[in-house]
């Protein structure tokens, strides 16, 4: 599905299964665009879901899938963009907000998400789809110079986890080395998405760009195996970061360590996300280009996202 084109659903009733009078009533529908790695469960026929929990700006919603659960994040146009997202489009995007919090079931299928509430359904219609951002092919003669800039500009910054704790150092594609790594992280620290999970992530994600593949293969069966010690959303996130998709602030960082950006606006924008997820983030993304430092792969080029 390309982006930016229209949902091949798209003509489909958002209102399928509510009675007729009762949509008439509501007539609440809001446009949004989502990501084409949700594809299949957003294009595909209703399903059950549930509200994980949310923000000002974002909601989580854990769907029904044909063999495991997937989350959707419900964004406003200026909230960060998941590989998952569902984002909303036009100037009032917080205004559904109210209407989900109130909500007292969800569905998502046929290119939507009707909440159901004491007022009667709320719509959010995907009409367009986008692709989440990959980043440009790394200049493996760049790695060494980026990676030791990154260090210096982490250096002595702690994210949600002390130092020790958030240590990723070795080969990680030793036996055991990955499933004790993520034993030790995963589901580490508050929130939706733990601080354990985001290093995770950016650990996952700059391995497999920059040049160490089995480290991060690794990595990301190990974070499959124990996905069940973090929430819903944080163990969607991280099988997206295995399969090289995130937000576009940590691709921006990616490009800066493949020679392809500068990397002080990169990180600050990283940096910007949460409390610490972007330094979290940030940290995984260093312990990655450090992890294709030291591995064969990193005088060649690495693989495409």
């Amino acid at each position: 599905m390309a982006a930016g084109t229209p949902c091949a659903a798209g003509s489909a009733s958002a209102t399928a299964g509510i009675p007729p009078a009762r949509a008439r009533a509501a007539g609440r529908s809001w446009p949004a665009a989502a990501s084409s790695a949700v594809y299949d469960i957003v294009s595909g026929p209703f399903r059950p879901s549930r509200i994980l929990g949310g923000s000002r700006l974002a909601v989580y919603l854990e769907v029904e899938g044909p063999h495991e659960a997937t989350v959707i994040a419900l964004l406003a146009r200026d909230a960060v963009r998941l590989p998952n997202g569902l984002v909303l489009v036009g100037t009032q995007s917080v205004g559904p907000f109210a209407d989900v919090a109130s909500a007292t079931s969800v569905r998502i299928g046929r290119c939507s998400a009707v909440f159901d509430g004491p007022t009667g359904p709320c719509t959010v219609r995907a009409g367009r789809w986008w692709r989440p951002p990959t980043p440009r092919a790394p200049r493996p003669e760049h790695l060494a110079a980026a990676t030791a800039e990154l260090d210096r500009a982490l250096r002595g910054v702690s994210g949600g986890l002390p130092a020790d704790a958030a240590a990723l150092d070795g080969d990680l594609s030793r036996a055991g080395a990955a499933e004790e790594a993520c034993a030790r992280l995963v589901g580490r620290g508050p929130g939706l998405t733990p601080s354990g999970d985001d290093l995770l992530c950016g650990y996952l994600l700059a391995a497999r760009h920059l040049g160490a593949p089995q480290a991060a293969e690794a990595v990301a069966a190990a974070a499959a195996q124990a996905a069940t010690a973090t929430t819903a959303l944080s163990a969607d996130l991280l099988r997206h970061a295995a399969a090289g998709r995130a937000c576009p602030q940590a691709v921006h960082v990616l490009d800066a360590l493949s020679g392809r950006a500068p990397l002080p606006p990169a990180l600050e924008e990283l940096r910007g996300i949460g409390h610490t997820s972007g330094t979290d983030l940030a940290l995984g993304l260093l312990a990655g280009a450090r992890a294709a430092l030291g591995s064969s792969g990193a005088h060649t080029t690495g693989s495409a996202l």
